[in-house]
């Protein structure tokens, strides 16, 4: 390996440990600078990542067209990951066994069928109303089954025993199933094609999305009643400097399992969407008050599993600073 590999493999490596887990504090411009530096250097890894900084504008304007791009160079480098994931966005075909080796022509034919203007596109219409107030709206066909297949087959690895807010361990015995969060080190350009449509149906900032994540339920795992709205009280500060939860969106992964339902009892309203299918809700009253009719719950399966893409959404964006 001679040395400009190896220093750009340095650069990489370091770039990733200084933003691990979701820190807001952490040194973003640094780490960007190596991941660009590294990648200027043909790392295929660090241009898979600079595609990421590329569309959420990290460090410079943000570029879907520069994105894919950088993403089209890296699997033209090698890298897998970037490979499956322009098929993907190319063509809506998943694609998850064997090595994938195309020439340099390939690839940018198959960056210029991408149509990203399009899959950064809400569906037409505001879906069906299931409560007018609280809002809770149902989206048919919100994300293709390739991408509901990446997300599971991305997410899947990285499963751990899902955590409660504004709790010492995060542990609590009323949630049991189990999720994987989306930070930069396990996020890519699916996923953030799939938050920026988010962003787009409900007109809202990417930046006032949190991180995202996906939630597994096995048989007789759920997450029992609860509120998605932070504590106006007990969270006074974090909400002063980060925001109100103002908004839930559901993406329902798959579709063969039993039981499994989204339940709103206060609304009357247990719904089960099929695979693609969303599920938007609001946390907050018109006055802007946490609203409490909008407790729900993730039921248990009682066969098969079931996967879920959620996504918080607050009405201002963090505070970086």
């Amino acid at each position: 390996m001679i040395m400009a590999d190896v220093d750009a493999e340095a650069q990489f490596q370091t770039a990733m440990a200084m933003l691990a887990g979701n820190s807001l504090s952490a040194d973003w411009k640094r780490a960007a600078g190596l991941i660009d530096a590294a990648a200027a250097a043909g790392h295929a890894d660090a241009l898979e990542r600079r595609a990421l900084l590329e569309c959420r504008g990290v460090g410079r304007p943000i570029s879907w067209g520069n994105a894919l791009d950088s993403l089209a160079i890296a699997a033209e480098r090698g890298s897998q990951s970037a490979a499956r994931q322009m098929i993907l966005l190319a063509d809506n075909s998943y694609q998850q066994a064997g090595s994938i080796e195309l020439s340099p022509d390939d690839w940018r034919e198959m960056r210029s069928r991408v149509r990203i203007a399009e899959r950064l596109s809400a569906p037409a219409g505001a879906g069906r109303v299931l409560s007018a107030s609280p809002i809770v709206h149902a989206i048919s066909d919100f994300a293709s089954a390739a991408e509901c297949q990446w997300l599971i087959a991305v997410a899947d690895p990285l499963l751990e025993r899902a955590v409660v807010y504004n709790n010492p361990t995060g542990i609590d015995s009323g949630r049991t199933n189990q999720f994987a969060p989306f930070n930069f080190s396990n996020a890519d350009l699916v996923v953030e094609v799939v938050r920026q449509r988010i962003a787009n149906q409900l007109g809202a900032p990417l930046a006032c999305l949190e991180m995202s994540q996906v939630l597994h339920y096995g048989v007789g795992q759920e997450f029992v009643l609860h509120c998605d709205f932070l504590d106006p009280q007990a969270l006074r500060e974090e909400i002063a400097r980060n925001g109100q939860r103002v908004a839930t969106v559901l993406i329902y992964l798959n579709q063969d399992f039993e039981g499994g339902q989204t339940s709103f009892p206060r609304l009357g309203i247990d719904h089960r969407g099929r695979t693609g299918d969303a599920l938007v809700f609001g946390n907050i009253d018109a006055a802007g008050n946490p609203d409490p009719r909008s407790q729900h719950a993730g039921c248990p399966p009682i066969s098969g599993e079931k996967w879920v893409f959620s996504q918080w959404v607050r009405n201002r964006s963090p505070d970086r600073d």
